[in-house]
């Protein structure tokens, strides 16, 4: 079965080891045509029921790993909807890969294709994993009128604050669990020295990052197991970044929305505490939930706790304010 990945820097990455069974979406693909190429999306949930759209992270990850997430929404009585996005997985385009600002332009036209076929011109939750995050706000920035509650699991702050010591302690936690060290940052920029072939570099770069983003270090190595090269662009992640670098999203802009937005994340998170500080500083968010005995999956690692938060968000009257766990 497969599960979400959703990682963070400049790869931060999805993990993929040796040579276990791939694992792939468990259902069946629908499509919707975008500048005459069809692009293919899950969906589940009833027909007539609010919509929720299920955001991953990386950037440059396939997104079958979200299921879980996906049948939770379903379950709470949504109608949700998750897609690789272009150039990823199913997804996957021939020739030039976009890059830049097009390329975000290119995802944010997606998310709003996807929309359309959902919902036509209705409002929609958007819940947005680590970089999903940064692409919610990215698509809403775009389209304000067009979401009605976002929810950021595990997010990516907007200005980034959380970001500029994750390699740094990746580094020491693997360190600590594999008795190796590993600082070379330049692995990061994807000068690994084992080939230039990008399935390899991909993997090299998963294996390297995935577990670190679990409590349970060897949790983190056996769910690294279920990717593969497909499921990563190492190119489509670094020019994501570089391209949000570029025209982040700022606070001001999302103090104009007129949106209640929602965080849930994990207390031992790697872009904890910074990224809830930096969030809390900026917005005024209207729920706030920390667990525990978790890293950056939640879903995977304490799956009770999770579904309890995230039904405690999407069930309560927007804009009603819950207990805060500190």
């Amino acid at each position: 079965m497969r599960r979400l990945l959703t990682l963070c820097p400049i790869v931060c990455c999805l993990l993929l080891l040796p040579l276990a069974a791939r694992a792939e979406f468990t259902t069946s693909a629908q499509t919707f045509v975008l500048d005459e190429r069809e692009i293919s999306y899950h969906a589940l949930g009833d027909t007539q029921a609010p919509v929720a759209i299920v955001l991953g992270g990386g950037p440059g990850f396939s997104s079958w790993n979200l299921e879980p997430v996906q049948h939770r929404l379903a379950e709470l009585g949504y109608r949700t909807a998750i897609m690789d996005m272009l150039g990823v997985g199913e997804n996957a385009v021939s020739g030039d890969a976009l890059t830049g600002q097009a390329l975000l332009d290119a995802w944010v036209a997606q998310i709003e294709g996807l929309r359309q076929s959902l919902v036509g011109e209705g409002p929609v939750v958007l819940l947005g994993h680590s970089w999903g995050a940064l692409m919610a706000l990215l698509y809403t920035r775009a389209h304000p009128d067009a979401v009605n509650h976002l929810v950021l699991l595990n997010p990516v702050d907007p200005e980034r604050r959380a970001m500029r010591d994750v390699v740094v302690q990746i580094d020491r936690r693997r360190a600590r669990e594999l008795g190796e060290a590993w600082d070379d940052e330049r692995a990061w920029q994807q000068q690994t020295g084992v080939s230039d072939d990008p399935a390899t570099r991909a993997r090299h770069q998963i294996e390297r990052a995935l577990p670190s983003y679990f409590l349970d270090y060897a949790q983190g190595q056996r769910y690294a197991e279920q990717f593969d090269a497909s499921d990563f662009s190492a190119t489509l992640n670094i020019e994501g970044w570089r391209a949000y670098r570029a025209n982040p999203v700022d606070y001001a802009t999302i103090r104009e929305w007129n949106i209640p937005i929602d965080f849930i994340g994990c207390r031992d998170d790697l872009l904890m505490p910074e990224s809830l500080a930096a969030l809390q500083a900026n917005l005024s968010l209207s729920r706030i939930e920390v667990l525990t005995g978790c890293v950056h999956f939640p879903w995977e690692e304490v799956s009770g706790q999770f579904t309890q938060a995230l039904t405690w968000s999407v069930s309560r009257p927007a804009g009603q304010e819950a207990d805060r766990i500190p």
